[in-house]
């Protein structure tokens, strides 16, 4: 199974996420709340899911020169409310092309800087618990900084 591990009969699926699996990390930003950061984490095909990515947002363009962890409660309101916390975290078994399902859990950044590789380890379950993830990535940029026009 290669880093995937999975005990069937719990329903416990523990991926771990090595750099050459191409964690991207992107600036993202939405018109409502500005700038954020968006990571994608391929995880290993499944029998059912042909692209299955964790998806993190992190609201707002911080950076971490330390170790930060960010927790999500997977209740987080992804349009701005006063819900919306520092991000949210989901899961999708058909990247873009299927429902995200809304995550709780929490990631930890070695550090997170402008134009570096962005190291962090992660635990994430699904809010009814059947689907659990654990693991580590290094992501790159995928995109430069969004030009502000005003």
């Amino acid at each position: 199974m290669g880093a995937l591990s999975c005990l069937i009969a719990t329903v416990f699926c523990i991926p771990s996420i090595a750099a050459e699996t191409g964690a991207t990390i992107y600036y993202s930003a939405a018109p409502w709340d500005g700038a954020a950061y968006a990571i994608e984490i391929p995880l290993e095909r499944t029998n059912d899911a042909a692209l299955p990515t964790i998806r993190i947002n992190i609201w707002g363009n911080p950076e971490f020169p330390e170790s930060k962890t960010i927790n999500f409660s997977g209740k987080e309101d992804a349009g701005g409310g006063p819900g919306k916390g520092d991000g949210r975290a989901s899961y999708q078994a058909v990247l873009n092309k299927s429902w995200p399902e809304n995550l709780a859990g929490s990631i930890t950044f070695k550090s997170l800087q402008k134009d570096r590789p962005v190291s962090a380890t992660y635990e994430f379950a699904t809010l009814d618990g059947k689907k659990k993830f654990k693991g580590n990535f290094q992501a790159v940029w995928g995109n430069q900084p969004m030009r502000i026009v005003r």
